[in-house]
């Protein structure tokens, strides 16, 4: 029987610290293993890179550590990881059926402003609209995205190829936001 835990602290918009700690419950005599890391987003893309320490090897399709620490040493080793998400339904459709674009929030509501979202980024950096109306975002890459609020207002679901998302502003205020995959994605609705 194993427990184990983890933490990652976001210091940038594109660099983050990660650290872990795993042990055995049973036998006692195991020791814990370790290990932490720095990550980077690669601007632009969904991909990581990531420079890690730890006290125990592995090797993974993303990454290798670089040596081996025997049973009981103290010795500390060094690897790295590069991240490629890759979802199945976008490389092999049968998978999981063809995706249907679809319109998916308030529709209907007067629609005062379009962001397109291309190139993996939201094609325009703020938009102005009156309380009441409405802004919708349409997904032109061939990935999906969200428009996830920084505060109380509910976001979209996961935005599919050629999908939109239609949201209504019921109340004045800035509002910021971002897409969950792609976290350096972000974009600002000011209702007047």
């Amino acid at each position: 029987m194993a427990v184990a835990g983890g933490v990652v602290a976001r210091l940038t918009r594109y660099i983050a610290v990660t650290a872990d700690l795993g042990s055995f419950v049973a036998p006692v005599e195991q020791r814990a293993a370790w290990s932490a890391a720095i990550n980077f987003l690669i601007p632009g893309s969904p991909h990581t890179f990531s420079l890690q320490a730890s006290n125990a090897t592995s090797v993974s399709i993303q990454g290798a550590s670089v040596g081996y620490a025997p049973t009981g040493s103290n010795e500390i080793i060094y690897g790295f990881e590069f991240t490629i998400p890759l979802h199945l339904k976008r490389f092999s459709p049968w998978f999981h059926g063809s995706p249907k674009p679809v319109a998916l929030g308030a529709v209907g509501a007067t629609v005062a402003a379009e962001v397109d979202m291309a190139a993996v980024k939201y094609g325009k950096d703020t938009v102005t609209i009156s309380v009441g109306q409405a802004v919708r975002w349409t997904n032109r890459d061939p990935v999906e995205h969200t428009v996830t609020f920084d505060r109380t207002e509910p976001g979209s679901p996961v935005i599919p190829p050629n999908g939109s998302y239609i949201h209504r502003f019921d109340k004045a205020g800035t509002y910021t936001y971002h897409c969950t995959p792609h976290p350096f994605m972000t974009g600002v609705v000011v209702v007047k």
